[in-house]
């Protein structure tokens, strides 16, 4: 009979287990919906495009969030609104459409969520990701060349091209990669008020 109990045990504390970590969090967080935004008729947050959720993806296998978090922490006051990361903090409900729900832990570089509000000009990005150092010649991010082909100037540069002197009739363009991943940083904001999180 004792191992009958032991193994009852073990079973009622995975169980026990299971509800604090699944059923509460479900319950939680899992039921929350996006607000209609009556003055615009849009939800908040927004629904990122389809490139923005490409280009979480391009964020996460870049490693990325080795270095960044996503996430505005504390009460009004803290440090990470005081640094101007972001007008409130951030909430659950603002992964709602971010799948998956990237949040990081890390802050070597500074917090990324609301990275589209500080950095709105996507060439701006762009030679971030091209080199860091062009913009803050104190950053400690890695350049991220692969993300960019170098090409052959015809008659005209075209318009994607990073505006960067370069040698041998040659510019300097974006990939797929590269484009993606600025759309989602660009969709990074969260300059909308919540229920549970308002703006002051």
């Amino acid at each position: 009979m004792k191992s009958g109990q032991a193994l009852f045990i073990v079973f009622a504390s995975l169980l026990f287990t299971w509800a604090g970590q699944i059923a509460l969090g479900y319950f939680q967080v899992g039921r929350l919906e996006p607000i209609l935004n009556e003055e615009t008729n849009y939800t908040e947050p927004p629904v990122p495009s389809g490139l923005a959720q490409t280009g979480a993806r391009v964020f996460a296998s870049q490693g990325c969030l080795e270095c960044h978090s996503l996430s505005v922490r504390g009460p009004s006051g803290s440090a990470d609104l005081t640094r101007g990361w972001g007008p409130r903090r951030t909430v659950p409900r603002d992964y709602l459409f971010r799948e998956p729900a990237l949040i990081g832990s890390s802050r070597i570089g500074s917090d990324l969520s609301n990275i589209g509000l500080r950095i709105p000009d996507s060439k701006d990005l762009m030679l971030h990701l091209w080199n860091p150092r062009l913009r803050n010649s104190n950053s400690t991010c890695p350049p991220h060349p692969w993300l960019f082909e170098r090409k052959v100037a015809g008659p005209k540069i075209e318009n994607d091209a990073l505006p960067l002197p370069t040698k041998d009739w040659k510019q300097i363009l974006p990939k797929y990669q590269a484009k993606s991943l600025v759309a989602y940083l660009q969709s990074l904001h969260s300059d909308y008020a919540l229920p549970e999180a308002p703006i002051k």
